[in-house]
């Protein structure tokens, strides 16, 4: 089982390979996104005279959005544009033979693709963003709970992403959708503001919602915003969303696959 996880994790590693100049790309690009994050929010943070804005010191300002971009790269999930071309395409029929769950054979084709996006951009931009933009190294607790966290939350979008996917079974095209749940995603994770700008009744809708554990908790785990006791709960609620949604998956595939087989594919 295991030599077969590591064949399926080479292969998107060579495949993310054939793209790596997307990734060398992107480390020029990222540098340059949070630079204007850097002046637009020291132009906020002058023009409000204040030193904390919702909680948050011009500093860590700077180091959440920093988080949010690495955590981009840990995270980033393309099985939903997978699994709509494998549908419609038919290659959807190989797959089946394979001795994996579909879900497993992506999950690891994804981790594959995100070892080479940690190695060629996750690694350097975290050090462009120390030594460059004042990222501070997290003490040992919240350093090692952020790496457990954001593996879970990698996890937790591609769940998500798979979910979507699977429209594809009824819509057969799915660019649409595909671009709804980015966007939200993005939004309701705090990948655009921190969620803390939101009125309080917000966030507390938030609370009940996966989306904050992608990159809202991860973030204020490694910034050292949760006493001990909270990251735990907060990783406990991480695996709990895990468990919900895998659930949800393995319910929708099931009806998913009852409707391709039905089609005679």
């Amino acid at each position: 089982m295991y030599k077969k996880i590591k064949s399926i994790i080479r292969m998107g590693f060579k495949d993310a390979v054939a793209y790596r100049f997307h990734f060398y790309i992107t480390l020029i690009t990222s540098p340059l996104q949070l630079l204007i994050y850097y002046f637009l929010w020291k132009a906020i943070f002058s023009y409000s005279g204040q030193e904390i804005i919702n909680g948050f010191t011009f500093e860590l300002m700077i180091s959440y959005y920093a988080l949010n971009m690495i955590i981009a790269f840990f995270t980033w999930s393309g099985v939903e544009e997978w699994l709509e071309f494998d549908v419609r395409n038919g290659e959807l029929v190989n797959m089946l033979l394979k001795p994996f769950k579909v879900a497993y054979f992506y999950f690891f084709q994804i981790l594959g693709v995100n070892s080479l996006s940690i190695i060629l951009e996750m690694a350097p931009f975290f050090l462009i963003a120390v030594f460059f933009f004042g990222l501070k190294i997290a003490p040992v607790f919240y350093f090692l709970t952020f790496v457990i966290s954001i593996v879970l939350a990698m996890i937790l979008n591609f769940l998500i992403s798979y979910l979507v996917g699977m429209t594809a079974f009824w819509f057969n095209r799915i660019g649409g959708i595909r671009r709804v749940k980015r966007a939200t995603v993005v939004f309701l994770s705090g990948g655009m503001i921190p969620l803390t700008f939101f009125p309080i009744a917000f966030q507390k809708i938030f609370n009940y919602l996966p989306f904050q554990y992608i990159r809202f908790v991860p973030i204020n785990i490694y910034l050292g915003n949760y006493p001990y006791l909270k990251v735990l709960i907060m990783i406990g609620i991480q695996i709990t969303w895990i468990l919900i949604l895998y659930a949800i998956a393995e319910f929708v595939w099931y009806k998913a696959f009852k409707k391709f087989a039905g089609a005679g594919a």
